[in-house]
């Protein structure tokens, strides 16, 4: 993760994009900013939608100045579990299969190999019961399970 930003530059940023000068942000502004400022995250809105909704705590439907910080650090921190997910998704569909997860589990530290175990954790992270792990269920299992260290409670 990169180094935090500064109180200062925080608040520079946030003004630069706050277009209307109304004090929030809001998504279509915070997508513009990232795509000036981490142009990496332009071509993962994954990333970007569940760090917008994540550091919205307000729920408001808005990014204030206070959450803007956060905002910043939980990109990096999705982006990483982004990562991973796509290494799971073997055949790029957004979604992890069942046998796609037999195939990676390792990846997110389930070290069994049987087939009802990972079905009963597969079952666990699919939270809506579609039959695919999608991002944002991905997220809540990292966030449990703390997959990824990081500064930021997602």
């Amino acid at each position: 993760m990169p180094e935090k930003l500064s109180k200062e530059k925080i608040n520079e940023t946030f003004k630069k994009f706050d277009y209307n000068n109304n004090g929030i942000l809001s998504l279509a502004e915070i997508d513009k900013a990232v795509i000036e400022l981490y142009p990496r995250f332009a071509d993962e809105k994954p990333v970007l939608i569940r760090a917008y909704k994540a550091a919205d705590t307000s729920k408001d439907g808005f990014v204030q100045l206070t959450e803007f910080g956060r905002l910043i650090d939980l990109l990096y921190y999705y982006d990483e579990l982004y990562h991973l997910f796509q290494q799971l998704d073997k055949n790029k569909d957004k979604r992890i299969g069942f046998d796609e997860f037999k195939k990676g589990h390792d990846l997110i530290g389930i070290t069994t190999n049987n087939t009802a175990e990972l079905k009963k954790d597969f079952a666990e992270i699919d939270t809506n019961d579609g039959g695919y792990i999608l991002f944002e269920e991905f997220c809540i299992y990292a966030a449990k399970k703390k997959l990824i260290e990081s500064e930021v409670n997602a």
